[in-house]
């Protein structure tokens, strides 16, 4: 089982709706998920309350109890997402510690650029890997990608963590679904937001396991060609 911590310095960057988006992505891949909610605004054990489907179980835990968490939960999951609190503690410190991969969400603003550093540190100190995720981006206009995206991508670039190619824009679908304890993708499997989180998980996936055991397995993602936003940094 792999375990994918999401992080983030500052509340407010969407973090947790990005956690569960990609567990849910995961189970319909064929990766039975887990999620560790370790924030104490518990959001996503109130998602799986109003959760209409079955899977992925959220377990409310504390950093103590994590690595037992860890071992319960790889009998049944091949992954395990644990989602942080906003606040760096000790509970982000174990979360680190024990994770596969560390994801960063940001937004591409100002206040979660400066806050991120400490995210970035962390998990470079640890010795762990990190993604930093754009999140909440806005939409392009006429095609051209908006200032904000490429201002925050120069300044994500001296963190030294990778930038993912692919980030989510600022969508209502995300918050709508949440609401219903669902997910984007099961909302409307053939809508924009399903296609950027396939793509997010499929990138994701591919950082967690090997090229042999991705070939080893079918993880074809069942969605309708849309807008995927890459965050590639513009040219200088």
């Amino acid at each position: 089982m792999k375990t994918l911590a999401v992080l983030s310095r500052k509340g407010g960057t969407g973090k947790t709706t990005v956690a569960l988006h990609l567990a849910v992505a995961a189970q319909r891949a064929g990766r039975p998920a887990a999620m560790a909610d370790l924030d104490r605004q518990h959001s996503l054990v109130e998602w799986r309350r109003r959760r209409p489907l079955g899977g992925p179980e959220v377990a409310e835990c504390k950093a103590g109890a994590l690595f037992t968490l860890q071992q319960a939960a790889s009998r049944a999951a091949d992954l395990l997402i644990v989602d942080t609190g906003p606040a760096s503690d000790e509970t982000t410190d174990h979360a680190v510690r024990c994770a596969d991969l560390c994801l960063i969400v940001v937004r591409p603003c100002f206040f979660d650029i400066h806050a991120v550093a400490e995210s970035a540190e962390l998990v470079k100190r640890m010795g762990r890997p990190g993604l930093l995720v754009i999140n909440q981006a806005p939409s392009r206009r006429n095609g051209v990608e908006m200032r904000s995206v490429g201002e925050a991508v120069r300044a994500l670039k001296p963190l030294g963590l990778p930038i993912s190619p692919i980030g989510l824009r600022s969508r209502a679908a995300y918050q709508h679904a949440e609401a219903s304890g669902l997910a984007a993708q099961e909302l409307d499997p053939d809508s924009a937001a399903s296609a950027e989180i396939g793509a997010l998980w499929r990138h994701v996936e591919s950082l967690l396991w090997s090229s042999a055991e991705l070939q080893s397995r079918s993880t074809a993602w069942p969605f309708q060609r849309a807008e995927a936003m890459a965050m590639a940094a513009p040219a200088e």
